[in-house]
């Protein structure tokens, strides 16, 4: 008779169980195409043979001849389509990723996008400021949009701003505009609306994000003695951390001060390359644990959004290699080149 009881308390448990566990489960599944076919796609122009035998190409004819790639597609006479083609490219690629993915995490890629058009939108604004000529140079819809009606009335650029969601005081100097325009962005992505489940690899994300634009500031500010603005608290750098390291005088006491945190290996390891090259060795050092980061993050998350952060993260770093491949090839610099492209 007890064997009976306990069987039957067994099995209602397991029930029990089984229901709690079945939906989340159900959900992740949802990712299972998508996180399969971005596992799949290759990323080619993150490895340095292959951005040393694109950067061999003697011009931007032999560099068209010298590309093969599933992703990007090189189009043009000139360095500017180049890279424009590169940019068309990348939009396409994370829009195809948007569309691959379950609807409700879309709000991501979106905000996403609206993140890398924003050097589209801070140059028009930048340019309004200036009184030159604007040129429209964003990729989605509604920020040509955008753009074209402050062309069209320059006078209610502020409110034209607003009522696209770009908060952006325009009495401000260009370099507190070009961080309020960087804060925006990242503000787009903390602002999406999606499941709570995948909330916090997105979180993780981006609070590293402004962990790494907040160091980028300080360190780019010591080195050149100019203003530094920063970008809230991030992930590992709470605010009484950055002030620590905005009272730090020399570059190198701020890499010590780092010790304990993610960030702090690589930027040692860039020291050496800091002494002969300035202030760009620790932004490349920053790069490379960003792209470190996304990929912790698609580990812990397999099943749900983490393939995917990974993936335009990456995806994003390729397109930015080719482009620097295109100005050096363009400009006869390649070997500057080798030293400022994202490579493993």
């Amino acid at each position: 008779m007890e064997t009976i009881i306990f069987a039957i308390i067994g099995i209602a448990i397991s029930t029990a169980v089984g229901i709690k566990i079945l939906p989340p489960l159900v959900y992740l599944s949802k990712f299972s195409y998508s996180n399969a076919k971005f596992s799949a796609i290759p990323i080619t122009f993150l490895k340095e043979k292959e951005i040393a035998r694109l950067l061999e190409s003697k011009s931007l004819e032999e560099l068209k001849n010298n590309f093969y790639s599933r992703d990007f597609i090189l189009k043009g006479e000139n360095a500017k389509e180049l890279q424009d083609s590169i940019d068309e490219s990348l939009f396409r690629i994370i829009n195809m990723a948007k569309n691959d993915s379950p609807k409700s995490v879309a709000s991501f890629y979106e905000a996403y996008m609206k993140k890398l058009d924003s050097y589209a939108v801070k140059e028009a604004i930048l340019a309004l400021k200036g009184e030159r000529e604007i040129e429209n140079k964003a990729m989605l819809e509604e920020n040509k949009e955008m753009i074209e009606k402050i062309k069209a009335n320059k006078e209610n650029a502020q409110e034209i701003l607003k009522e696209y969601g770009w908060n952006i005081n325009l009495q401000k100097n260009e370099e507190e505009i070009e961080r309020d325009v960087e804060k925006q962005a990242i503000r787009f992505l903390i602002e999406v609306k999606i499941p709570k489940g995948y909330k916090k690899a997105i979180d993780r994300f981006v609070k590293s994000l402004i962990d790494i634009l907040n160091l980028k500031a300080i360190l780019r500010g010591k080195y050149y003695d100019m203003p530094i603005y920063l970008y809230g608290e991030g992930w590992e750098l709470p605010e009484w951390k950055l002030k620590e390291l905005m009272k730090v005088e020399h570059v190198n006491e701020i890499v010590s001060l780092l010790e304990g945190t993610s960030y702090f290996n690589y930027l040692k390891n860039a020291v050496a390359d800091f002494e002969k090259y300035g202030a760009e060795a620790f932004e490349k050092a920053l790069d490379k644990q960003i792209l470190k980061i996304a990929r912790e993050i698609a580990n812990d998350n397999p099943l749900g959004i983490g393939v995917g952060i990974r993936f335009v993260v990456e995806k994003e770093f390729e397109a930015r290699n080719l482009k620097a491949v295109v100005k050096a090839i363009a400009e006869k610099m390649q070997e500057l080149a080798k030293r400022l492209v994202v490579v493993e």
